[in-house]
């Protein structure tokens, strides 16, 4: 078995992942990717880019390298009641520095992040390979045993383990992190259609039964999200196609072609609509983020920004650790001790979220379309539209994170 040894090595190579890589190869850290799949093709993963996540890039200089790969700026949102529109809300108008959230499918921000990783050689990245087992000493995480497509085998050496892989993380299962809570109660089903020419490219959340979105999804189509409980997908496939055909010619002209051509339910993905926090993110040569740790629900599409912000600020305490060779759990630990407070305050939303619309459809349809176009227009919700999509402040990271224009 090679042996290969190195500062950090990173499982996991999705947007936190990625962007803690080029984080630390910036400031000539030793890192290694470890990604499972092949290479950055996904779908339906998080594609929507929340203008705090543009703060993000711009407090880092990197939103103009980032703006130059393919995407689309979405500057609106509406509320809509079956087909009339309740409410409305602008970026713009909450904040004229940051006046749009992006739309960048998954595999071009990744692709641009690892392009901008491969200015500096202390950055590597094995794909289609998989962690078998975590090295231990004593009561220190030292790296991990990973296998390739090919069937070979290699020992990564590592001062410090970081898990961003996702959800269903293995380095969680095999460092014997716990879940303090798991929330689960609904299902997102997602399909794409074309995007019709004469519509712009508004997000448009439907109040109907069942709750539905509507995404602009670059470059020419849009992403259409149902919400059911999660029990009830497997009710609609064992009711056959045909019958959801007709569910779906009910929901929204929009869908008419679509369920014309529908043969089976492969055109489906569905989307477990999760809520997890881990409770300790560290442990000594070991850290969690992202997904890992922290897993959003889809509702407000906030879980890349989420993600990503912890992945800066966890950048940023690694590297100050290994300048003073702490590895710590109680090092580390930081990183939970200042996401923690915001991370919770979005999970208590979500979860109170998917328990109205789901359970109680009926009622927030009646509440729904006389209270929300009168609220929209309050001086708390764009309180509260500030605080949802903007951060209050830059993360706390040392100024040399910062790339030059």
């Amino acid at each position: 078995m090679k042996t290969l040894n190195t500062d950090v090595c990173i499982v996991g190579g999705g947007p936190a992942g990625m962007m803690m890589a080029l984080l630390l190869a910036k400031q000539n850290v030793d890192v290694v990717v470890v990604e499972r799949n092949a290479n950055f093709d996904r779908e339906f993963r998080g594609e929507v880019l929340q203008p705090r996540f543009v703060q993000m890039l711009d407090q880092l200089n990197l939103r103009s390298y980032i703006e130059s790969y393919p995407h689309l700026k979405l500057k609106h949102g509406a509320i809509m009641k079956d087909s009339n529109q309740i409410g409305e809300f602008n970026f713009s108008a909450i904040d004229s520095k940051f006046p749009y959230a992006m739309w960048m499918p998954q595999p071009i921000l990744l692709q641009a992040l690892y392009q901008k990783c491969q200015d500096y050689p202390t950055f590597s990245i094995y794909f289609h390979s998989k962690v078998q087992q975590l090295l231990k000493e004593e009561e220190q995480i030292k790296g991990v045993i990973t296998k390739n497509a090919q069937g070979e085998e290699l020992e990564i050496q590592a001062k410090i383990t970081v898990g961003a892989d996702g959800r269903f993380s293995t380095i969680r299962q095999l460092g014997g992190f716990d879940l303090e809570y798991d929330f689960y109660e609904n299902d997102l089903i997602w399909f794409t259609i074309p995007h019709p020419k004469d519509m712009d490219n508004t997000l448009r959340f439907y109040m109907s039964k069942p709750i539905y979105l509507v995404l602009p999804k670059y470059p020419d189509l849009m992403q259409i999200g149902l919400a059911f409980p999660k029990e009830k997908w497997k009710e609609i496939r064992n009711n056959g196609i045909g019958k959801f055909r007709g569910t779906l010619k009910e929901l929204n002209p929009l869908f008419h072609s679509f369920a014309d051509e529908l043969q089976d339910f492969r055109t489906f993905t569905v989307l477990n609509s999760r809520v997890q926090y881990v409770k300790e993110w560290a442990k000594n040569g070991c850290l969690l983020i992202g997904d890992a740790a922290h897993c959003a629900s889809p509702v407000g599409a906030m879980g890349v920004s989420l993600s990503v912000a912890t992945a800066i600020v966890a950048a940023d305490v690694i590297w100050k650790g290994l300048k003073k060779q702490d590895t710590s759990q109680e090092w580390l630990r930081q990183v939970q001790i200042f996401r923690s407070p915001e991370i919770r305050l979005f999970h208590r939303s979500q979860i109170r979220i998917e328990k109205l619309a789901i359970r109680r459809t009926s009622l927030l349809r009646t509440i729904g379309g006389t209270m929300i176009p009168l609220f929209i227009k309050t001086k708390l919700a764009r309180f509260l539209q500030r605080k949802i999509f903007l951060m209050p402040k830059p993360l706390p990271i040392d100024s040399s994170f910062v790339f030059e224009k």
